[in-house]
C-alpha cells in the first residue's frame, strides 16, 4: 500500500512540475493527471441517483446556460455519476475522470464543492469542450473561510450582494460576514425601531478625498439605503443554496453614530448628532445603562430569527471611553456591579449580550477588543489587530477567526503605484495574502483546534461603487481561498501560473474589474557594499525592460535590469524610469532613489520588529526609497512599543550637519508621531553625547553640526492615544521611514 501511495505522490508532483497545471483554484489536496481528455459532445447525461436536491439546478445552470450543452438526467448509466460516502472526512470529495465522471462526496456541501471544481476542470478552447483525464481528492484545511463586506459606509444592492456570494462560492468560501451597521449608516430594518432606517440609513454628505487631507470637504448626494427583513431573508436563503453561512454584524457599544442619530436617548449625552459624514472613530457610543442594553437586546431579538447560522457578530472594537468616564449612568453602572474600570464596564456590556444570545441558541463573536476587561464565557474572537488577540483567546480555550490587517484587509493598496485608486492606506500585496496562515507562529499545537480559520475584510470608506469592490478583492480573494482551503506546502510561483492561465481570463470574460498589479514592473532593493543594487523585474521573464536615468549620476548599470547605486556624501535624488513591454502592453515604473552617505547600510535595530510590518528590517531605513502617502506600508517599519532603539556605524569620523528622520501620521489607523527622539553620537563608540528633539511633523531635520562615527537613536512613543481619537487608551503604532544625514 505504501508503494502505491508513493507512486501517486510522484505522479502528482510530475503533473505539477512538467507543465500540466491544475486548473482548479483553490488547489485540491491531490490532483493526478494521466494524459488525454474526455471530449463532451452536444449532450451530457447525468445519473440522478445520489445527486443532492440542489444538483439538478446547478448542473442545468452551468452546462446548459454557460457552456451550451444539453443535459439529460437519467436513472441508470450516464456520463456523470455520484456516490455518497459514509464515515468520510467532513466536506471531502473526489472526482475521477476516465471514460466517465464519478463524483464521490461526504456531504451536500462537499458535492457542491466538487461541482465547483468540475466547472473549473472543463476547458472550452479550440471550439471543443474537454475535461482532462484526472483524479482529484480534496478537503478543506479550515472550517471558517470567510469574506466580509461593509455595506454601512457605502450601500450595495441585494443583486450586488448576491454577486459577491457567487464569487465566494466559486472559490469555496463558506462564511459571509455582513457588516450592517456603523457610524455612517444603519442598513437593516428593525420593525420595533423604525427611525433606525428612517434616519440612520441616510448620510446627507460624504467626505471627499482622504480623511487625513486638510481642509475637509464634504459633498452630496446623500448616501442611503437599507435592507428590509424580507430582503435579508432573500440574501440568507440565496447564501444557504451556495453553502455559505451569513454572519451579521450589529456594532456595539462603539461605531454607533447612525443608531444614536435616530435614538439619542441611548447615548451618554442625549444630544442628537447627525449620521457621521466622515470616517474614523467617534466618542458618541452606546451608553451602558440598562435601558440601552434592553434596546440592543430588543434589536437582536429581530436579528436572530433572520440568520439561522451559529454566530452573531457584535463588533466590540474601537469604543472610546471618553463619554463613559463623564457619564453618571455609566459610573453608576460600574459602582452597582463592582467594576474597577471602563474596560471592565465594556466587558460587562458584552457579557450581557453574550448571555442574551446564548439564551437564543447563538454564539457571540466580536473583534479582539472584547478581550479587554475579561472575555465572556461563550464568546468567540475575530482577531484583526495582528494575531496576538487570537492567540490569547485560544489560550483561554475560545474559538478564533484570524483576520489580521497585515494580510487580510482588502481595503489596503495592492501595489505601490501612485496611479492606484484612493484607499485608506496600508499595503497588502497578492503575494502577502497568499502567504497568510491562520495558525500563528508560537501557538502551541495543542491549541490549533481553536483556530477556526481566516477571513478577509473589505471596509468601504473609499469604495463607493461595485466596480471598485471588484478591483479591491480580485485577485486577492483568489489567493486567500487557497491559503484557507489548501493543506500542505503552497507554491506562489505555481499559483501565479495557474491564475494567469485560467482564472484571470475567466474574470476578463465576465467583465470583472480586477487589479492588474501582478503585471506591473517591480523593483527590488538589496544592500551592496558602498550602496545598493536595484533589480527591475516583470512577471513575464521574456519581457523587454528599458531604464532611463541620469547618466552622470554615480550609478553602474549591470545586466538584466540590475543597477548599482553608490553612496554620496550629500543627499541627491535620482529618478529611474523603467518600462516593460509584454503581451499585456507597456508598463512604466517611476522610482525615486535618495542617494546619501548611509545608502544601503542597514541600521542595527535592537527593538524587536513587528511581524505585521517588518519591512526589510534595518535596510528599510537606508534603502533610498521614501514612504508614500496615503501610506502603502511597503517602505515603512512599524512598531507597537514604547521605545525604538537603533544604531549605525559610519565608515569614518565625519562632519554631520544634521539628520533627517521620517515618520508617519495616520491617526485613523492608530499611527501617531512619536513624542521625541534622543540622538547620541560618538567618535569612538565609548563616550557619548546626547541631544533631545521633539517630533512635530512627519519629516524632521535635526541640526547636529558635530563630527561623529557612531550614531544611536532612541525614538520615544506616546504612552497612549488621546481620548476622542481612534484607538484611544491604546499604545499607538509608530512608523518610521528613511533616515539620512547631511
Amino acid at each position: 500500500m505504501k508503494y502505491f501511495v508513493l507512486f501517486i505522490f510522484i505522479i502528482a508532483l510530475s503533473s505539477k512540475y512538467l507543465g500540466q497545471l491544475c486548473p482548479i483554484i483553490p488547489h485540491p489536496t491531490t490532483y493526478v493527471t494521466t494524459g488525454g481528455s474526455m471530449v463532451l459532445e452536444n449532450l451530457i447525461s447525468v445519473n440522478k441517483a445520489n445527486l443532492p436536491t440542489f444538483g439538478e439546478d446547478f448542473i442545468k445552470l452551468f452546462f446548459a446556460n454557460e457552456i451550451g450543452l444539453n443535459v439529460a438526467f437519467i436513472n441508470e448509466g450516464g456520463q456523470v455519476k455520484f456516490k455518497q460516502l459514509s464515515n468520510a472526512y467532513p466536506d471531502s470529495y473526489s472526482i475521477d475522470v476516465k471514460e466517465n465522471i464519478v463524483i464521490s462526496y461526504s456531504s451536500p456541501a462537499s458535492c457542491f464543492y466538487a461541482l465547483q471544481s468540475l466547472k473549473q476542470l472543463i476547458q472550452t478552447e479550440s471550439n471543443s469542450i474537454e475535461i482532462p483525464f484526472c483524479f482529484i481528492s480534496d478537503e478543506p484545511k479550515f472550517v471558517w473561510r470567510g469574506m466580509h463586506l461593509d455595506v454601512s459606509r457605502h450601500f450595495f444592492s441585494v443583486s450586488e450582494v448576491k454577486q459577491y456570494l457567487d464569487w465566494m462560492a466559486r472559490y469555496k468560501f463558506n462564511s459571509f460576514h455582513w457588516h450592517l451597521t456603523d457610524d455612517q449608516g444603519w442598513r437593516i430594518e428593525i420593525k420595533a425601531y423604525p427611525k433606525l432606517t428612517e434616519i440612520g440609513s441616510i448620510r446627507e454628505k460624504t467626505l471627499v478625498g482622504h480623511a487625513s487631507s486638510k481642509p475637509e470637504i464634504y459633498q452630496g448626494p446623500a448616501e442611503k439605503g437599507f435592507y428590509t427583513q424580507e430582503e435579508i431573508k432573500e440574501v440568507v436563503e440565496y447564501a444557504n443554496k451556495l453553502f455559505i453561512t451569513v454572519v451579521p454584524e450589529i456594532e456595539m457599544p462603539g461605531h454607533a453614530r447612525a443608531a444614536l442619530a435616530a435614538y439619542p436617548e441611548f447615548s451618554c449625552t442625549g444630544v442628537q448628532m447627525p449620521v457621521a459624514q466622515t470616517w474614523g472613530v467617534f466618542d458618541e457610543i452606546f451608553c451602558s445603562k440598562d435601558e440601552t442594553i434592553q434596546f440592543l437586546q430588543s434589536i437582536l431579538s429581530e436579528v436572530v430569527p433572520l440568520f439561522p447560522g451559529k454566530y452573531i457578530h457584535i463588533g466590540g472594537d474601537e469604543a472610546p471611553k471618553t463619554n463613559w468616564k463623564k457619564c453618571q449612568n455609566c459610573q453608576a453602572q460600574m459602582k452597582k456591579n463592582g467594576l474597577k474600570s471602563e474596560e471592565e464596564l465594556q466587558s460587562y456590556f458584552i457579557q450581557k449580550m453574550d448571555k442574551y444570545l446564548t439564551s437564543k441558541g447563538k454564539t457571540l463573536i466580536g473583534w479582539d477588543e472584547i478581550l479587554e476587561g475579561g472575555l465572556s464565557d461563550n464568546a468567540a474572537v475575530m482577531s484583526w489587530r495582528g494575531t496576538e488577540g487570537g492567540i490569547e483567546a485560544a489560550k483561554q480555550h475560545h474559538y478564533v477567526v484570524m483576520s489580521p490587517g497585515s494580510h487580510c484587509y482588502f481595503d489596503h493598496y495592492q501595489s505601490d503605484r501612485k496611479t492606484e485608486p484612493l484607499a485608506i492606506g496600508g499595503y497588502t500585496s497578492l503575494e502577502k495574502v497568499y502567504s497568510f496562515n491562520p495558525i500563528p507562529e508560537g501557538l502551541p499545537s495543542s491549541l490549533d483546534p481553536f483556530i477556526l480559520g481566516g477571513q478577509a475584510n473589505l471596509w468601504t470608506e473609499y469604495i463607493a461603487d461595485w466596480k471598485q469592490v471588484e478591483y479591491m478583492i480580485f485577485p486577492r480573494m483568489i489567493a486567500l481561498s487557497e491559503a484557507l482551503w489548501t493543506a500542505g506546502e503552497r507554491d506562489y510561483t505555481h499559483f501565479l501560473e495557474r491564475l494567469e492561465k485560467y482564472e484571470l481570463p475567466y474574470l476578463k470574460s465576465k467583465n470583472v474589474n480586477y487589479s492588474k498589479a501582478i503585471y506591473y514592473l517591480k523593483s527590488e532593493v538589496v544592500s551592496e557594499s558602498n550602496g545598493i543594487e536595484i533589480d527591475f523585474e516583470a512577471i513575464d521573464s521574456s519581457s523587454i525592460i528599458t531604464v532611463d536615468y541620469d547618466k552622470s549620476a554615480d550609478v553602474t548599470q549591470r545586466k538584466n535590469g540590475k543597477f548599482r547605486i553608490f553612496k554620496t556624501k550629500r543627499p541627491n535624488m535620482l529618478r529611474f524610469v523603467a518600462k516593460s513591454k509584454t503581451a499585456q502592453g507597456i508598463d512604466t515604473l517611476k522610482l525615486d532613489i535618495l542617494q546619501h552617505r548611509t545608502l544601503g547600510q542597514p541600521w542595527i535595530i535592537e527593538t524587536p520588529l513587528s511581524s505585521s510590518y517588518p519591512g526589510k528590517g534595518g535596510l528599510t531605513l537606508s534603502d533610498g526609497t521614501l514612504g508614500a502617502r496615503p501610506w502603502n506600508g511597503k517602505e515603512w517599519l512599524g512598531f507597537n512599543v514604547k521605545e525604538v532603539k537603533m544604531s549605525i556605524e559610519l565608515n569614518e569620523k565625519q562632519k554631520l550637519d544634521g539628520i533627517y528622520l521620517s515618520f508617519l501620521s495616520a491617526e485613523s489607523s492608530w499611527i501617531h508621531l512619536p513624542e521625541k527622539v534622543l540622538i547620541e553620537y560618538s567618535n569612538n563608540g565609548e563616550s557619548w553625547k546626547t541631544k533631545e528633539f521633539r517630533v512635530t511633523k512627519e519629516l524632521n531635520h535635526y541640526v547636529l553640526n558635530k563630527k561623529a562615527k557612531f550614531i544611536r537613536l532612541t525614538v520615544v512613543n506616546k504612552d497612549s492615544i488621546e481620548d476622542g481619537k481612534p484607538g484611544s487608551g491604546h499604545l499607538p503604532w509608530l512608523f518610521m521611514d528613511e533616515i539620512w544625514m547631511d
